[in-house]
């Protein structure tokens, strides 16, 4: 077996993009808009097109920035989980 650390994956046409996953498959993660406690995240696949976007709420104002290494990893169809489940919404008014 081989334990060598894998090379970090990257985007270069987004470098704000943070790889979430493992051998098996994962997604690239990026934070594009914060207004605390609203964040504005973009999934993309590992050719770097867009797989899903939308709108996050984690915490409130006075609580820790979400991050990527926030996100354990994300399902499709909008299910994005981190401590517990969230969707993403289109709609910063309805993000939960």
């Amino acid at each position: 077996m081989d334990f060598s650390k894998d090379k970090p994956r990257l985007l270069s046409e987004y470098p704000n993009a943070h790889w979430r996953g493992g051998a098996d498959g994962g997604q690239f993660i990026e934070i594009t808009k914060s207004e605390r406690p609203y964040y504005f995240i973009q999934i993309r696949n590992d050719d770097g097109s867009l797989w899903d976007e939308g709108w996050l709420k984690f915490g409130d104002e006075n609580s820790e920035p979400f991050t990527a290494d926030n996100v354990l990893f994300f399902e499709g169809e909008g299910a994005i989980f981190i401590q517990e489940r969230k969707v993403l919404s289109s709609d910063k008014a309805k993000a939960k």
